[in-house]
Parts: C-alpha cells; sequence; structure tokens
C-alpha cells in the first residue's frame, strides 16, 4: 500500500514543469535606458546598463570608483540590428523589463527611428508602455554618461524618474510612450516630446562642475519627422494647457513694483464651436494662486486681473509660435474629432483641421487667489 502511494506521488511530480529555462536575476543585465541615433546610413542603438544592487543601499558613503552606469553602442541598417549587432558584446543575457527612458537624436527622428523603435518595442513581451520619451540634440554618448548629483542612482535621473522634478516645477510636461502612440494615431498626428541637453553652467561641487540634464523644451514630432522647437517664452503656454499641471511661477507687474506668484492646478476645457464649415474653439482655464512675492499692497481682485492676462497672454503667444509653424500646439484638431466627429469629417485635411489665428474663438482665463502664504496679501517687510 505504500508502494502504491509513493509510485503514484512519483508520477504526479513528474509531469510538473520545474525552472530550468529561467534566468537568475544576478545572472542577467538590466537596460535602464535607450538611444537612437542615425549617422552616415546607419541606426545607432545605444543601451545603457545600471548597477540595479546599487538601488537599494547609499551610493555616497560606497566606493567613488564603483561604476554607476555603464553605456553600449552598436550601428545597423535598421533598429533591430543594430541591437543584435549590440548583443555580439554583451557578456550575459539583457533584460529588457526595467527599459526606463527612450531617447532620439535629432538626426534619427528625422529619419525615420521613431516608426522602426515603436514598432519593436511595442511587440516585445518584456517591455512595457511606460517608458518615458525624448529627443535631444546633443551627442548621446554624453547623456547616457551623465549621474545625478550626489552620487544618487541613475534609476533616480531626471531623464527616468522626471515626475518628481515636474511636479515642484511644472513647465515642460513627461511624455510616456503610451502617449506618444496615442499622440502619433490620434488626428493631427503630431505629438509635443520634452527636448533635453546636458547643461553644465548650473551646479558646482567641491572637486568640479556637474553637468546636469536639463528640460528646455518640446519638440512637436510626427512618426517620420520634427516639425519645430519650442523653447523659452514660446513654451510657457503649454504649461497653463494641461491638465496634468501640478506647480509653476508667474511673474507680473503692478504700477512699479514686481510680484511673483505660484499658480497651482490649471485645468483647461476646449469646446468646440461649429460655425458653418468653419471650427472655432473656446478655451476656459482655472486655476489656483498663491502669492510667492510682493513688496506693496495690492487689491486681490487687482492681482487676480494681472495673472489672468499675464496667462492669456501666454497661451496665446505659444499657439501664434506653433501657427507659424502650422503645429497644433494644443491638439484643437484631436478635441474636434473626440467631440464632433461629423464636423471634424467635413473640414479635416490628413487628420488636422485648418487653423487660423481667429480658431481660438475666446479664451478666458478664471484665477482663484486662495491666499497670500503666511503673511497673507501684505509684504512681510513695509517699506
Amino acid at each position: 500500500m505504500k508502494l502504491r502511494k509513493i509510485l503514484v506521488i512519483l508520477l504526479s511530480i513528474l509531469p510538473l514543469s520545474g525552472c530550468w529555462d529561467t534566468n537568475e536575476p544576478e545572472r542577467m543585465v538590466y537596460v535602464y535606458g535607450m538611444g537612437i541615433d542615425y549617422k552616415d546610413g546607419d541606426y545607432i542603438a545605444y543601451l545603457q546598463i545600471i548597477n540595479l544592487g546599487l538601488l537599494a543601499k547609499n551610493e555616497v558613503v560606497g566606493s567613488s570608483s564603483e561604476v554607476k552606469v555603464e553605456v553600449g553602442h552598436a550601428k545597423g541598417k535598421t533598429v533591430d540590428e543594430a541591437v543584435f549587432n549590440l548583443y555580439r558584446s554583451t557578456q550575459r543575457r539583457i533584460f529588457w523589463g526595467h527599459l526606463s527612458f527612450l531617447i532620439f537624436s535629432e538626426d534619427a527622428m528625422k529619419h525615420g527611428g521613431i516608426m522602426s523603435v515603436v514598432d519593436i518595442l511595442d511587440r516585445y513581451r518584456e517591455t512595457s508602455y511606460r517608458i518615458w520619451v525624448y529627443v535631444t540634440k546633443d551627442p548621446l554618448s554624453r547623456i547616457f554618461k551623465n549621474i545625478p548629483m550626489l552620487g544618487m542612482s541613475t534609476g533616480y535621473s531626471k531623464i527616468s524618474d522626471p515626475t518628481a522634478a515636474y511636479e515642484q516645477f511644472s513647465l515642460i510636461e513627461p511624455v510616456d510612450f503610451r502617449q506618444l502612440l496615442i499622440w502619433i494615431h490620434e488626428p493631427g498626428h503630431e505629438a509635443n516630446v520634452p527636448l533635453i541637453s546636458v547643461n553644465n553652467n548650473n551646479w558646482l561641487t567641491n572637486v568640479k562642475r556637474h553637468d546636469s540634464i536639463s528640460m528646455d523644451g518640446v519638440a512637436v514630432v510626427t512618426k517620420d519627422n520634427i516639425k519645430g522647437y519650442f523653447t523659452g517664452k514660446s513654451v510657457k503656454g503649454l504649461m497653463w494647457m494641461s491638465n496634468e499641471m501640478k506647480r509653476g511661477g508667474v511673474t507680473v507687474k503692478y504700477k512699479d513694483s514686481t510680484i511673483d506668484m505660484l499658480v497651482t492646478d490649471a485645468k483647461a476645457k476646449i469646446k468646440p464651436v461649429i460655425k458653418g464649415e468653419e471650427i472655432q474653439f473656446d478655451i476656459n482655464v482655472k486655476a489656483n494662486a498663491v502669492v510667492d512675492h510682493i513688496v506693496k499692497p495690492i487689491p486681490l481682485s487687482t492681482l487676480s486681473s494681472l495673472i489672468e492676462k499675464e496667462l492669456k497672454k501666454e497661451i496665446l503667444y505659444t499657439y501664434e509660435q506653433a501657427l507659424a509653424k502650422d503645429i497644433d500646439i494644443y491638439h484643437l484638431s484631436e478635441t474636434a474629432y473626440r467631440k464632433n466627429v461629423k464636423a471634424w469629417k467635413k473640414v479635416q485635411h490628413g487628420g488636422k483641421i485648418p487653423l487660423k489665428k481667429d480658431t481660438i474663438r475666446q479664451l478666458k482665463v478664471k484665477i482663484s487667489l486662495n491666499h497670500g502664504g503666511k503673511q497673507r496679501e501684505l509684504p512681510t517687510l513695509e517699506k
């Protein structure tokens, strides 16, 4: 009887699959960032490999000579060929499940790099849609070798975790792989992708200047090209039109004094207005504001009005700059498509509706001035 039971147990165990084909974590390398460049007819793929063991400890107390990041690159006639050529020199199996960001060079964007990479990553089982996407004019090797300040892991860099800095200053909204696909496929077929560079003028250490990744603006891209860049003053309107906006600053003038304001939680509602064969839009923006710095007392109603005028000016300025480049910066075509597809079909050409200066028929900005910080609307020190 006991022998029969033993045989039954053994026979039931044999069909069970084991773990013979799995890869142990410590025997793989983990790609955290990918970059695509194009030069002399070849795509160049960059892969950034990080030491995941450093994520679980304080790197500052570790050895200063400890390698925190390693970058490999290879070229090929296609992106897929470039990646497989890089596999030739890797020492262990590369795991793609932790891929965090994707950077395109300007040349790669102009030669269809986005189409090749999107198709590969969208099909591959290990990758997810939470991959942050960027465009740069700087050499990719310089960006990938950049180490965050204070010896922190590259896993906490500005490009691998952009939401942390965005919550404090919401100028450039991060764009992930999912959002890129939506924008490229939906009417308008344009995506606002953050433009990054390496800046060596803002931070110093006790040893030398510290290079840092900087968000310079946005690059408006299609599936096979770059339509234009928006930096400096021309990009500020995007901040107030993003419903993901958390926090930003605005400066207004009142008589002979300057007032700094903190604006939070901006929300924009866009409503298509059909007028015959023409589509116009009414836009309503609401936000909260707090006094950051004030020199002289000012009526709160006057202060609210000044902020509203400044935000309205910045929104319209960005729109006009985009209009000159034939760019639908606020994705008005997509809004019309989603809210009135019949009217959209009548006027669209290639997924876009014709845009003019008066396409924004009405723009209203409403600011709720909640408080002035600890000291209300009065200056802390009066003259």
